[in-house]
């Protein structure tokens, strides 16, 4: 019995709070380019390969990692009847390239521009408890092609730790897979406002 292959292939839209965040969306092109690259390789009746289109890629960048000033380009392109996009058929890249245009925006700001190393976020204000430096770090590493050894190993004081001392304190356990809470436990008040994410200007 031969064996049947369904590989699904999505395109890399680097996300916030990640070490990725400082990388650009890759253009339209080289994203076709990539793609017919496996349908040539891949051709054989036992393999199905699925792909995303690069007008969904673009849109999931645009809506992922955009600024505030991206609020009127998703309501106008909304009451201009974008509204299932998710849907092939039902995806109006026109819709929103007009939009974008409407309010004087590069749709390419936000998608295939390299982040500067010093960039202030559209999403700084929002913490995941883990520290903006500490990404940056993993970022560099994978340009050299370098990982971190597994963090339950060897903490790297990335943040997560001292968000979530009291919480931790009051829950201990391996669920955690962090080493123990050795600080001395504060007052009731100081632990309810401890264990909510920091958000900066509060």
């Amino acid at each position: 019995m031969k064996v049947k292959l369904h590989a699904g292939v999505s395109t890399f839209v680097p996300k916030p709070q990640t070490p990725f965040q400082w990388v650009s969306v890759d253009t339209r092109e080289s994203i076709i380019a990539k793609q017919d690259l496996l349908k040539r390789e891949l051709k054989d009746r036992n393999i199905k390969l699925s792909w995303t289109e690069p007008n969904d890629t673009l849109l999931e960048a645009w809506l992922s990692r955009g600024d505030r000033r991206l609020a009127e380009v998703i309501y106008t392109a909304w009451k201009s009847g974008a509204k299932f996009d998710a849907w092939g058929d039902q995806m109006k890249y026109d819709v929103w390239m007009a939009a974008f245009e409407e309010h004087g925006l590069d749709p390419s700001f936000y998608t295939h521009r390299q982040r500067r190393t010093d960039e202030i976020f559209p999403w700084d204000h929002i913490s995941a408890a883990v520290r903006k430096n500490f990404l940056f770090q993993d970022f560099r590493q994978s340009l050299e092609g370098k990982i971190r050894v597994d963090c339950r190993l060897n903490c790297f004081a990335c943040g997560i730790l001292p968000t979530f001392s009291n919480l931790r304190r009051e829950n201990p356990g391996e669920v955690w897979k962090c080493p123990e809470v050795k600080s001395p436990a504060r007052n009731n008040q100081a632990s309810v406002i401890s264990n909510q994410l920091p958000v900066v200007g509060d």
